[in-house]
């Protein structure tokens, strides 16, 4: 038997209607700028000589580690 109670959405208390925004029990507006909100939050990750000339130098491990290139081995 299906529940006539509406589903709310926990963020806005708006009436949810599709499947998936009751199954997530957040409206898709909100969904939205919810995602939007947490996608700008993240910091940007800057890759090594990706930045144009004069890059920034790799602060990682190589590649090639010393043994591998002294072996000529290619990865």
């Amino acid at each position: 038997m299906t529940s006539t109670e509406p589903v709310l959405c926990r963020l806005c208390d708006r009436p949810l209607r599709t499947p998936v925004s009751r199954a997530r029990r957040i409206g898709a507006g909100c969904w939205r700028n919810l995602r939007a909100e947490l996608r700008a939050q993240r910091l940007p990750v800057a890759l090594p000589g990706m930045s144009g000339r004069g890059g920034p130098t790799q602060t990682g491990p190589d590649l090639l580690d010393d043994q591998d290139q002294d072996q000529g081995v290619m990865p």
